[in-house]
């Protein structure tokens, strides 16, 4: 079997709610938004051709957003790394149908767990950096998931984009 690290991508960032803005039409958001996106064709350009989402609300699936608009133009395939069955079932609507029309625009979706339990989104991370050769990712500091997988990235010898050191001056 081949591997398939050098051409994955995989993402990490906060959820909507530790994110530094609220309103996705404001201008830091804007500014992610292109950053994603030109994160996303230069790892294309780079030889990733497989992007690996985590699928939570906020980064993760503007991620996921940034992969599909990308597909018009460039030879990606959109892989989602679902934690458990019923991740989305609390999401509020939007971020449910966001999540639904990434899931059935995918190429490919690992689901890791049929329900949730204790260390399911450390085992999606672990996944998805042990899949990667790069991690591109929303990271300004804080404890948590994405500095776990940052973390991880570091120690497996991904090639890290932190979008959040671009950001800094907009916040």
């Amino acid at each position: 079997m081949a591997d398939l690290r050098p051409v994955t991508c995989c993402f990490s960032g906060y959820r909507i709610e530790k994110m530094p803005f609220r309103n996705e039409d404001c201008p830091a958001a804007r500014e992610l938004f292109a950053a994603l996106d030109a994160a996303v064709a230069e790892a294309a350009a780079d030889g990733c051709t497989r992007f690996l989402s985590g699928m939570s609300t906020g980064f993760d699936l503007w991620a996921a957003e940034a992969v599909l608009r990308a597909r018009a133009a460039l030879p990606v395939q959109l892989l989602c790394a679902v934690p458990f069955d019923g991740q989305a079932d609390r999401f509020p609507l939007e971020w449910k149908r966001r999540f639904n029309r990434c899931l059935l625009a995918a190429d490919k979706v690992y689901a890791l767990s049929r329900s949730y339990h204790a260390g399911c989104f450390a085992a999606r991370n672990r996944f998805m950096v042990d899949a990667s050769s790069r991690l591109i990712c929303y990271y300004d500091g804080r404890s948590g998931g994405t500095a776990q997988t940052v973390h991880m990235a570091e120690q497996s010898g991904l090639k890290i984009v932190n979008l959040a050191d671009g950001q800094m001056s907009l916040l």
